[in-house]
């Protein structure tokens, strides 16, 4: 069910007259949406979703007990089993048929039938750190199997989150009842809500077409329509997917809850470290402190410290989908993030650190990194490896950057860019904003230019409505 559809509108709407008319009913009225939320999806989803909560939910009770250690490891392997068959079965086979030459999958096989559940990769990850955190006695078990769903489940970030840890969120969902309606959070929805559809209908959507027109024939796209369609897509997926946090932030405020950010402006990152503190922020984190970390981080001197950054980023990449493709992303990034701490090292050693305050090098270090990422999004577009490392090797030849006859494009691309950058700097001075805007507009003009704002969704709404990239991870 789409955040931007008049089903999910009646459902939020419903779900939130009962949640403040009857506040001891705050986690059944919860539960019973988050099923109605997810079951669009197929009964089958909604059946396996509430196995795999049930069953996590009583292995973490056991994590207080005796054989914690032996149920940790047990939830853990059936968690990850579970989206390793649904999401990656096929992946594996297939990559033995190609490289032994052999056919194992039949046309009407029963695995090719197998559709990926929504949401699984993120419901997944949110699981198994809670499950680690309940083990390490960062947080208590949930009250009951009802608290625990409405933590899992609850729509505003089922399927393509941010990933709640414990911490975060459960102590939200055990003083529900205390929660009391307030209009800032209402103001705050709003306005997270509306800039979600705006992004998600006006931009993304406006961009994809266009995007699927460039990559439909990649293997004859010169390398500046490489350049072109990756800087397209950057922007698609960017907009789309920050698209969809926001929104559940906006949710979340309407409910009197607060949610996790995702997104802070990614593409004016200096760095790839820098790029994964702004895009996708609780994946980074998830993959930091359950992977990196784990796997001993920066503990065990400078080569240990590369490999477990190379793993953890080929990691990242593997969850993002079932296809070398995305397995070179992550270790492209990974790459990326190991040459960047040996870069800093030499800057040390050199004592070039003076070059971070400059203005000039920063702007010059954004360009390009964000071209670096371009590349990577090339990676993560193009469904074959050969025809992506095809597209990007003649992105890299001097004939690329010659845009003759493109130029619309690279104007679009520019415009967009300056929407990034103007993003930035509305949420860097959000508060000041704010004040001037109550200060200087009365409520009456306020009231009419929302009303034109919402007037313009909503016609955008009547077209057809695209379904969020990462619905697919």
């Amino acid at each position: 069910m789409l955040f931007h559809t008049p089903e999910f509108i009646t459902l939020m709407l419903v779900s939130l007259v009962l949640f403040y008319a009857f506040p001891r009913w705050r986690i059944p009225i919860l539960t019973v949406a988050n099923m109605i939320f997810y079951v669009v999806a197929g009964l089958g989803n909604l059946l396996l979703f509430l196995a795999m909560t049930a069953f996590t939910y009583y292995c973490s009770k056991a994590l207080r007990g005796s054989y914690s250690r032996f149920f940790l490891w047990f939830s853990i392997v059936v968690n990850v089993a579970n989206l390793v068959f649904f999401k990656y079965t096929t992946f594996f086979i297939r990559s033995l048929e190609n490289t032994f030459s052999i056919k194992l999958l039949t046309d009407n096989s029963f695995l090719l039938q197998i559709v990926l559940p929504i949401g699984i990769s993120f419901y997944t990850f949110q699981m198994i750190a809670y499950l680690v955190d309940v083990y390490k006695k960062r947080w208590e078990p949930a009250q009951s199997l009802f608290h625990f769903w409405v933590f899992i489940s609850f729509f505003a970030h089922l399927v393509a989150g941010p990933i709640m840890r414990g911490k975060e969120f459960m102590p939200q969902i055990d003083n529900l009842t205390k929660i009391k309606f307030s209009s800032a959070n209402f103001r705050l929805g709003a306005f997270f809500l509306s800039l979600g559809i705006f992004k998600k209908v006006v931009l993304a959507d406006y961009i994809t077409p266009h995007v699927d027109s460039f990559f439909n024939h990649t293997a004859t796209m010169t390398g500046a329509e490489g350049w072109v369609a990756a800087y397209l897509f950057a922007f698609q997926i960017f907009f789309d997917f920050s698209a969809y946090s926001e929104m559940a932030l906006g949710i979340a405020y309407f409910f009197g809850m607060e949610l996790a950010v995702n997104f802070r402006t990614p593409y004016l990152s200096k760095n790839p470290t820098e790029f994964w503190r702004r895009w996708h922020i609780t994946l980074s984190n998830w993959i930091k402190d359950y992977i990196y970390i784990p796997l001993g981080g920066s503990r065990h001197g400078e080569v240990r410290q590369y490999t477990n950054l190379f793993i953890a980023m080929t990691i990242s990449g593997i969850w993002h989908g079932a296809s070398w493709t995305f397995v070179a992303w992550g270790m492209f990034y990974g790459l990326l993030a190991t040459l960047h701490k040996i870069y800093i090292m030499l800057k040390e050693k050199l004592r070039l650190q003076a070059l971070d305050n400059s203005r000039i090098y920063q702007f010059i270090a954004v360009i390009v990194f964000f071209h670096i990422t371009c590349i990577a999004w090339v990676l993560f577009r193009v469904p074959g490896l050969h025809d992506a490392l095809s597209l990007i090797k003649r992105m890299l030849t001097p004939a690329a950057f010659n845009f003759t006859g493109l130029r619309f494009w690279i104007f679009i691309a520019l415009l967009l860019y300056a929407l990034h950058v103007l993003e930035y700097f509305l949420h860097k001075n959000r508060s000041e904003l704010s004040v001037w805007w109550h200060k200087y507009f009365p409520a009456p003009v306020r009231a009419v230019l929302y009303t034109v704002v919402a007037a313009v969704l909503i016609l955008y709404l009547k077209g057809e409505q695209n379904t969020f990239i990462y619905f697919q991870f």
